[in-house]
């Protein structure tokens, strides 16, 4: 259902309308099989009387109605010794004598009330016993390298078409690394397994075993490991520092690089170089740059900040370190009077050197200070102390 607003021209009133749309099906999916495993295997007793059940054919159709409505069909094979039922998708005896031990191989389809039909599908039919098959032709698993020993981390089952117990062993065990249930199928590590020193492929082969007669069948495992964040990035020096930087240094200049290691693999052992100071800067790679104008006249002379290496794993580790940056003093600053004017006073028959005068000034570097005059003393009548 689909609603639209609609307003008059002529007014600022709104109205609802309601509209129906009916969505007609189109026959544009064809019948697919579902059956599991694959592929499709049965068994059927030589001496089976005519309507015994064989195997249960399933297709499914994306459509509805009719367009949906799936028939099966037995197009090829089975030398009139087996019939489908076209509604139910059974396929039974007919009756006809079954040779011992003797495989069938039934072509099958299935079809929509349109004509759609599916891929062919072929039903491998043994009149007596087979061994039992796997759920699966071949098992792919990849696994965190902390899976803890003795944790299943893969079931294997099997079907038995004598109806029998299966046992499950391992024939091909790389290292001995492996175990599995004998009644379950489910397979676990005997010891934990580090990515960064074992290896990480594993190729297993697991057999399920029935009855007395040791009728069995073998399915391959492929065990890939996955690496975990489990490693920390660690700087190469828990400290780095740099002497004699000029204050003037420039935001461009380079000063130092800073480095760290990540035992881990790919995203997890890549690393990106971040700092918290406001006075410096950090490239990506780890290489450290003013961010603005450095001054010497601070405590020590002396910048000390914290830089963090965070790895890109999904859940990153962080490691940190120090680093120290000492100023060398650049000769920037001009020293400062006390005062704007000293005012003094001095009687006409002072005698030579009476103290008429004390000026004092600072250098914001901390250099050392010298004084002189060097106006107004034409005539020779003042001296001043050059260092106080």
């Amino acid at each position: 259902m689909h609603c639209k607003c609609v307003r008059q021209t002529q007014s600022p009133e709104w109205y609802l309308v309601r509209v129906e749309l009916t969505v007609t099906d189109v026959n544009d999916n064809v019948p697919e099989w579902s059956m599991v495993p694959a592929p499709y295997l049965a068994v059927v007793s030589p001496d089976a009387p005519a309507g015994s059940l064989v195997y249960k054919l399933q297709a499914q159709d994306g459509d509805e109605g009719n367009n949906g409505e799936v028939e099966y069909f037995l197009s090829d094979g089975g030398d009139g010794r087996f019939e489908v039922d076209r509604k139910s998708g059974q396929v039974r005896t007919t009756g006809l004598p079954l040779q011992r031990d003797r495989e069938y191989l039934l072509t099958v389809v299935a079809a929509d009330q349109l004509g759609s039909r599916s891929a062919p599908a072929v039903v491998s039919v043994v009149a007596g016993a087979r061994p039992p098959q796997f759920t699966n032709a071949s098992f792919t698993i990849a696994i965190p390298e902390n899976t803890p020993e003795g944790q299943p981390f893969l079931v294997t089952p099997a079907v038995s078409f004598q109806k029998k117990p299966i046992s499950y062993s391992l024939l091909i065990n790389p290292s001995s690394l492996f175990s599995i249930s004998a009644e379950t199928g489910e397979i676990s590590l005997t010891r934990p397994i580090d990515y960064e020193s074992d290896q990480h492929r594993y190729l297993l082969l697991v057999r399920a075993s029935e009855g007395l007669d040791s009728m069995s069948s073998a399915s391959e495992v492929r065990v890939v490991i996955v690496d975990e964040n489990d490693c920390v990035p660690e700087f190469l020096q828990s400290i780095y520092s740099k002497d004699g930087v000029p204050e003037t240094v420039t935001t461009a200049t380079s000063l130092l690089q800073v480095s760290a290691n990540d035992c881990d693999s790919a995203e997890n052992a890549e690393l990106t170089y971040y700092t918290l100071s406001q006075d410096f800067t950090i490239s990506p790679h780890g290489t450290i740059f003013p961010a603005g104008s450095l001054d010497y006249e601070r405590p020590n002379h002396l910048y000390e900040f914290v830089v963090m290496a965070i790895d890109k794993g999904e859940v990153p580790r962080t490691g940190t370190t120090t680093v120290r940056i000492r100023m060398a003093n650049v000769n920037d600053e001009a020293p400062e009077f006390s005062q704007h004017i000293y005012r003094t006073f001095v009687s006409e028959d002072a005698g030579p050197n009476t103290l008429v005068a004390t000026v004092l000034a600072k250098d914001p570097d901390g250099d050392g200070i010298t004084y002189k005059i060097t106006t107004g003393n034409e005539e020779g009548n003042f001296v001043i102390d050059s260092q106080k």
